[in-house]
């Protein structure tokens, strides 16, 4: 086991360096008033019975991922490591009303959202926003704000679908409530997760071979280095402000054509979108950037790369997020630089990579960059999540269904983030930001001259079912 008891029913392990990495990232930053690119995971549900037998289960629900599936959700940092107490049932109920809240019914989420803003804390935590129905049925809003060094957003989303799971079964069914009775409070300590350097390298160092190359890897990377970035409307030393999500859902039947299209140039959606994206990014960049190479890093998800038997697959609450470092020059074409892109990708499915250089990868990720050029202060990141519920997140789950999620890491300072996702068959792309640091206009220009560059380059209309979010100050 990767986990110590130093003390009789407390345990812990050292933290691994994908999770110091982001650790780092996270306190170093000084005197702000929330914690920084903090997931918050969205999902609109509905359900057949009242509110309050809702509410009752997804608060038990809570409870049973704890003891039943992830108590990571309850672990604590310190001085290098991780730990996990064994609670007694009054620390378990205690953690419980801390870490779980059902809000007055209508209420807003963006007001959610602020509202827990003003409360931080390092704890994962659950709301459940009911909203006003005309009959016996309900409908709300599950949230969960967790930390990014826990996990990344493919794995809240898992963790929102084991939710979603034990509150179906808790409502409909006995076999949780029955687990739940017959737990012992300690035994939840073999589902504690390791590293991810340990899942994927148990017992394994690096080799000299392996940090060749991921030396070669970072040298070609800062090679690019200064980057194109995006630019700042307003002061880079500004403090940060509200958050805006501009969320497109298209219909499923442009998705399909998009899809297709796609396919049959040799690309994917997400290095389609990847490249509409950055060449939008270098149109509307300061003219004097327009030459610098892209550099960015992405994170690919190791979780859905695991076997099928590894115990950690299913689990949401570890940072299962190894870090690509793409980069593309400037000047390309749309189908040359998808094309790039979909190579770049290809790297997360290599044996080498994952199973002999992840420990010199999450090595080097912690060592200064050197002499190398410093990146930009406003990058425009992506990443993408594929098709949600073939994987992550099912839209049914008993009689409770699932309409509508979303998911962004809080935005703290510039730069940009595109998301994008698949769910019921309907294509979403979505940028969040920080107001402090950039406009509305500038990123309804980049939503609308993606779909430009989509319907021109591939003969897709990109029809817009609905726009969420734009007009809501997280």
């Amino acid at each position: 086991m990767f986990w110590n008891e130093t003390v009789p029913g407390l345990y812990q392990r050292s933290l691994g360096g994908v999770e110091r990495g982001m650790l780092s990232a996270i306190t170093s930053e000084q005197l702000i008033s929330r914690e920084p690119i903090q997931i918050r995971c969205i999902a609109h549900f509905s359900a057949p019975t009242s509110s309050d037998r809702v509410a009752q289960a997804f608060k038990d629900a809570w409870k049973a991922l704890r003891l039943l599936k992830s108590p990571d959700i309850a672990t604590t940092f310190g001085d290098g490591y991780k730990y996990y107490k064994v609670p007694s049932s009054q620390e378990l109920e205690a953690w419980l009303n801390e870490s779980f809240t059902v809000t007055q019914t209508g209420t807003p989420v963006h007001i959610a959202i602020t509202d827990r803003q003003l409360r931080p804390g390092w704890l994962p935590v659950c709301y459940i926003v009911p909203q006003p129905t005309e009959d016996a049925t309900s409908k709300g809003f599950i949230i969960l704000f967790i930390s990014h060094w826990r996990t990344e957003a493919s794995g809240a989303f898992k963790i929102v679908n084991q939710l979603l799971d034990y509150a179906s079964d808790l409502l409909n069914g006995t076999s949780t409530r029955e687990a739940l009775l017959k737990h012992t409070l300690g035994s939840e300590i073999q589902l504690l997760t390791p590293t991810l350097e340990d899942i994927l390298m148990p017992d394994q160092h690096s080799s000299p071979e392996a940090k060749t190359r991921i030396e070669s890897y970072f040298a070609d990377y800062y090679s690019k280095l200064p980057c194109i970035d995006f630019p700042i409307q307003g002061s880079p030393s500004a403090g940060p402000s509200y958050v805006k999500v501009n969320q497109r859902i298209y219909s499923p039947a442009p998705t399909s054509s998009l899809i297709s299209a796609c396919r049959a140039n040799g690309i994917t959606v997400t290095s389609a979108i990847h490249s509409a994206y950055l060449g939008v990014v270098w149109h509307v960049a300061e003219s004097s950037k327009r030459n610098r190479s892209y550099a960015c890093v992405m994170p690919a998800q190791v979780r859905k790369r695991l076997p099928t038997s590894s115990p950690y697959r299913e689990q949401g609450c570890w940072n299962s997020a190894q870090l690509l470092m793409l980069t593309a020059p400037a000047g390309q074409e749309f189908l040359t630089r998808a094309r790039g892109f979909r190579k770049q990708y290809g790297l997360a499915d290599q044996e080498t990579w994952l199973h002999e250089d992840m420990r010199a990868m999450s090595e080097r990720m912690l060592e200064p960059p050197g002499t190398s050029p410093a990146e930009p202060e406003a990058l425009p990141f992506f990443t993408s999540m594929g098709v949600l519920d073939g994987d992550l997140i099912l839209s049914e789950h008993g009689g409770m269904k699932v309409e509508k999620v979303a998911v962004w890491a809080d935005p703290t300072g510039p730069g940009i983030v595109l998301s994008l996702w698949t769910f019921r068959g309907r294509l979403n792309i979505q940028i969040s930001w920080n107001i402090a640091f950039h406009g509305d206009g500038q990123i309804q220009e980049v939503m609308d001259m993606i779909d430009t560059v989509l319907a021109v380059e591939l003969e897709v209309k990109m029809g817009i079912e609905e726009v969420r979010g734009a007009d809501c100050l997280y």
